[in-house]
């Protein structure tokens, strides 16, 4: 089975990360609460944001950062309204020629980013960050 056909919580159950217990415990609270499993599976304290952004780059085959320990400067943030932040849960990370760098959490959501695009009148890039990672940046940055 191609790693990207399987699900995130058998990954991290493959890798050692979490056991079938918890990965239950989680998708329990998943169906229950809603969110995305990677968030709960934090939040519930039974993985790290580092070792959970790794296996989901392995699944989606694309860089995945985590934005725990990053410093972002504000002038950077200050390109972002925290209202628009807020409603598309990202983070303005960098800024390099008339484009701007954002972590999102899903980032082939194009409406999102086209939206994005357009509300902030220049090129958006976006950054695989994990939904966790990005509400916890959002209320350091934008509280």
């Amino acid at each position: 089975m191609l790693e990207s056909k399987k699900r995130l919580g058998v990954m991290l159950v493959e890798a050692g990360v979490i056991n079938d217990m918890q990965r239950g415990a989680a998708l329990g609270e998943q169906k229950r609460w809603g969110g995305k499993l990677a968030s709960l599976l934090i939040f519930m304290g039974f993985a790290d944001e580092r070792t959970v952004a790794a296996v989901l780059e392995k699944q989606l085959g694309q860089k995945c950062i985590a934005l725990k320990d990053k410093e972002i400067s504000s002038n950077i943030l200050s390109m972002v309204k925290p209202s628009i932040a807020k409603k598309y849960n990202i983070i303005p990370i960098d800024f390099d020629k008339r484009t701007l760098s954002v972590a999102i959490s899903n980032p082939n959501d194009l409406r999102a980013l086209d939206d994005l695009t357009f509300a902030l009148g220049i090129k958006v890039k976006p950054v695989l960050a994990l939904e966790y990672g990005i509400k916890n940046a959002l209320g350091r940055y934008y509280a």
